[in-house]
């Protein structure tokens, strides 16, 4: 094989590796995205309250925040293949027991389980991207790769209530566990180390700790955080706020909120084929958390058709920041030391998630308003937006 003839199949299989990576961490996305449809099920089930049901979501991100750093130093130094395969398995065992819980006690056990599984997957599956991909396509690959949570919201927002409602609310959980099974396998036969970080020496210890020096890592990742606020506050108590305020059936809800995540996943890989194009990414998170602010706002006040349309744009501005917060990192750390920077990342991104949930349910209680909701996430955008215009990055 000639040296053209090997750069070709490389060329080849990144693609190959970008999509077995995308598969696993969708599992996770449809993992955690399952609840919300089925909160207001949950609340009757378990007999909880709003704030309390949001635990559902905050503890799944909560081993997220205390893996992320670990998983960052132990992938870059041992390589994701083993680890990916054995966080995809732990998901489905999460799911499982999730789908036999019989009190609230052993459903929070079981997405504790999930948050396991899948905080390792939030570090290892982006820290691949820069192993296979320069900086040149960067975005591109991070744009593929962010479909994956839009992709996965959706499916779950559909499937999960239509499952719930046919077959008992065990039965997404049940699918997720089918799923995950045959993505590990798929995960199992294809993920390996890319040539990008082959050519590099392991890093070390000390290397690593370079990683919390660099400010512009942590300033991407509060934009993260913040974004984070907002994206998953919004999707985890839009479909039960437009049940109590706009009297919609809990199936109609559900599909309307997922419009954040449909516009998400025409958006994102546009948003990042574009950085590439323009040569610059600071400006799209500058206006992406802006323009989301401006959209909830709308949607505060919206009936008819505005209210999707709003949704829809919400979720139009929200597909800038996936894309760019994940290329700007894969491009400032050199391969060796992505998986440490992806763990910064998904820290901040845990933190957000796992305060988001429990604070939304418990000032919906307080204000019982829909305008003082949304307007309490906007003020989360604001703030990353004005983080980003501190970034150095271009």
């Amino acid at each position: 094989m000639t040296a053209v003839e090997g750069q070709k199949e490389i060329s080849r299989y990144r693609w190959l590796v970008l999509f077995a990576s995308l598969l696993a961490f969708m599992m996770y996305g449809f993992a955690l995205q399952s609840v919300p449809p089925l909160l207001q099920q949950f609340k009757i089930i378990f007999g909880v309250n709003d704030a309390t049901a949001g635990l559902l979501m905050s503890i799944v991100v909560i081993p997220g925040i205390v893996l992320a750093l670990p998983a960052g130093v132990l992938i870059d130094r041992h390589g994701f293949h083993k680890i990916g395969f054995l966080s995809v398995l732990t998901i489905a065992a999460g799911s499982l027991l999730m789908a036999i819980s019989q009190s609230f006690f052993w459903a929070l056990f079981a997405r504790f389980i999930v948050g396991f599984g899948g905080g390792l997957i939030s570090v290892g599956t982006p820290s691949i991207v820069p192993q296979w991909f320069e900086r040149r396509e960067m975005g591109k690959a991070m744009g593929v790769y962010a479909v994956g949570m839009p992709a996965a919201t959706t499916a779950a927002f559909f499937a999960a209530p239509v499952l719930a409602q046919s077959f008992g609310w065990q039965s997404p959980f049940y699918t997720t566990v089918v799923i995950s099974l045959i993505s590990a396998a798929f995960f199992w036969a294809t993920v390996r180390d890319g040539p990008l970080k082959s050519q590099a020496t392991v890093a070390k210890l000390s290397e690593a700790g370079q990683v919390f020096r660099i400010g512009e890592v942590w300033k991407v990742s509060l934009v993260w955080m913040f974004f984070n606020m907002v994206a998953i506050g919004f999707l985890t108590w839009a479909p039960e706020l437009f049940v109590t305020f706009r009297g919609l059936m809990p199936l109609s809800a559900s599909i309307l909120a997922s419009l954040i995540m449909i516009a998400n996943f025409f958006f994102v890989p546009f948003y990042g084929w574009a950085s590439d194009r323009v040569g610059r990414r600071k400006p799209f998170i500058i206006a992406g958390p802006v323009a989301m602010a401006l959209s909830l706002y709308a949607i505060s006040y919206a009936t008819g058709i505005f209210l999707p349309v709003s949704i829809f744009i919400l979720g139009a501005s929200a597909g800038a920041v996936p894309p760019i917060v994940m290329a700007i990192t894969g491009q400032t750390l050199p391969p060796k030391l992505a998986g440490m920077g992806f763990g910064v990342v998904t820290f901040s991104q845990n933190i957000g998630i796992t305060l988001t949930a429990p604070i939304i349910g418990y000032f919906i209680q307080v204000t019982g308003s829909l305008p003082l909701t949304f307007l309490g996430m906007s003020v989360f955008a604001f703030c990353g937006a004005a983080v980003a215009l501190t970034a150095r990055t271009r």
